[in-house]
């Protein structure tokens, strides 16, 4: 790695041509495939200090990925990969390497185990860390995402989601489900997560949401979960850009979970400096049905994004539908849609709910914590409705006029038999 940063400062000060500092690499990289992730935030790190503009930092990245591919010509996953390809049943995953499946160890250290989801992005096992089992831990399992073979070909894709997966690893925050690491092993990128035991929100929806929605009463341990978690990241300038049912999970204690923020994105306070020419949005990691008008637009991240993505899971968990019918938030702008009043809530809370669903962000509900506030409404810290609520005054009002009855007929007694 050294030599590549002298040859980087070669270039700075003019005594080595972007030609040679090129070839330079592209030699590097093969007598050091192993080290390719390590260049690679190199050179990210010499964009930013200004050493190279962004399209020689773009062609330097695309210099790295061929070089990698013409050095590394057999996968380093186990320790005896030759004997490992009869084992997979899931080496037909399109974009997952060939050599990764059920049986395969990846590092000399992750032996997977069981499929236990897919997306996008790749495909999430079970496995079992070897030095755990060494060490006689009692929970020697983790959840490792394999990503997809295009990482390959997305250089800046690779570094954002290094440099947001160290972010997210100081994200310790009991609705927020632990990243361990983001590596890669020859051309196979992939990360290590908690495991957890229960099953993803979009399950819980799909299999015991009442077509008309929860109650707020239950629903409101899920929202708040939710809310906490996109709170706790948002105050550390982190957005997760994909939040949706299946990235959040309710485990079988009842805990709620809010997943990939391996894959979200930094944001820009007013009056930060910091920035990056790497965005982990390039990766279309975005489900059109929760994300706001400026996501599907390309706009800058922002926690608004969130908020509007949260509104929509919550109006489902309360209603039992979409508020647009699923069409993306730019569709139903352009259909002028509105979304109806659910009638088990107040004006007030209705009103929180439209203002966080807002098409502009200027619109929208600022901060999470002012959408749970409203959303929660007239209701108490256990999550009773409006309705509930003004049950339970009435009773009290009942309860106080029948007190003033009592004491009035006993001052009218006493009148009476003192005349």
């Amino acid at each position: 790695m050294n030599g590549l940063k002298e040859n980087l400062d070669a270039f700075a000060n003019g005594s080595m041509s972007f030609t040679e500092l090129g070839t330079t690499i592209a030699n590097l990289v093969k007598a050091d495939p192993t080290g390719s992730s390590d260049f690679m935030l190199t050179l990210a790190d010499a964009h930013e200090a200004g050493v190279l503009d962004a399209e020689q930092c773009h062609q330097l990245l695309e210099t790295v990925v061929d070089a990698d591919k013409t050095a590394v010509t057999t996968p380093e996953v186990g320790d005896d990969w030759s004997t490992q390809t009869q084992v997979f049943d899931t080496t037909n995953i399109q974009g997952i390497p060939t050599v990764v499946g059920r049986g395969s160890v990846i590092n000399g250290r992750f032996e997977l185990l069981d499929v236990l989801g897919q997306g996008g992005m790749g495909v999430v096992y079970k496995a079992q860390d070897k030095i755990k089992i060494e060490a006689k831990d009692r929970k020697p399992y983790v959840a490792i995402k394999v990503l997809n073979e295009d990482f390959k070909h997305h250089p800046e894709a690779f570094i954002a989601l290094q440099r947001e997966c160290s972010r997210t690893q100081k994200l310790a925050h009991p609705n927020i489900a632990t990243v361990y690491d983001f590596d890669r092993t020859g051309g196979m990128f992939y990360m290590t997560m908690e495991l957890l035991e229960g099953e993803p929100l979009n399950e819980t929806i799909d299999n015991k949401l009442p077509d008309d929605g929860f109650s707020l009463t239950e629903a409101w341990p899920i929202i708040k979960g939710l809310g906490d978690a996109l709170a706790f990241a948002h105050h550390r300038n982190i957005v997760h850009s994909d939040f949706k049912p299946a990235n959040a999970f309710v485990t079988n204690d009842g805990a709620i979970k809010v997943l990939d923020f391996g894959i979200a994105r930094a944001f820009k306070k007013p009056g930060h400096a910091e920035t990056t020419m790497f965005d982990a949005g390039k990766l279309g990691a975005l489900t059109p049905a929760y994300a706001s008008c400026e996501m599907l637009e390309g706009d800058p991240p922002d926690p608004r994004d969130d908020i509007y993505a949260l509104a929509v899971v919550a109006y489902l968990l309360l209603s039992g539908a979409h508020p647009f019918e699923r069409y993306a938030a730019n569709m139903a702008k352009a259909l002028s849609m509105t979304p109806r009043p659910i009638s088990t809530l107040t004006k007030r809370q209705n009103e929180a709910l439209e203002r966080a669903l807002a098409f502009e962000r200027d619109d929208r509900t600022p901060t999470v914590e002012e959408f749970l506030d409203q959303l929660q409404g007239e209701s108490n810290s256990e999550g009773e409705s409006g309705a509930e609520q003004k049950v339970k005054r009435l009773s009290r009002l009942i309860a106080i006029m029948a007190f003033g009855l009592i004491a009035l007929s006993a001052v009218v007694l006493f009148l009476l038999r003192d005349s």
